[in-house]
């Protein structure tokens, strides 16, 4: 008798990330900052989606898996201290195609 597969291993690279991570820090109060999961600093950009000024967007892949993310900025001035924040969304191969041929959406 044969045993069936189980699941299959999560990513060593992106296994811990999930479908949205967030991250924000504020001038100031480094208590309060958070940061992305240290393996999205391991994802390849694959395309720059262009900036708004200080907001950036990016088409991430993972180079052992081949899982798809768009990373996000966004920064604010404000007088008491400026907001950072960081987004990293899990793309189905179907809109990372959309992003990868510059339809975005």
């Amino acid at each position: 008798m044969r045993a069936e597969p189980g699941p299959a291993a999560p990513c060593p690279t992106c296994g811990e990330l999930g479908p949205e991570e967030h991250a924000r820090q504020k001038w100031g109060w480094p208590e309060h900052d958070t940061a992305l999961p240290a393996s999205a600093g391991r994802l390849e950009t694959v395309r720059d989606l262009g900036s708004e000024g200080s907001r950036t967007r990016e088409l991430r892949r993972c180079r052992t898996c081949g899982s798809w993310f768009l990373y996000r900025t966004d920064y604010e001035y404000l007088t008491n201290g400026s907001e950072d924040e960081q987004t990293l969304t899990r793309l189905t191969p179907a809109e990372a195609a959309l992003l990868a041929e510059g339809d975005p959406p």
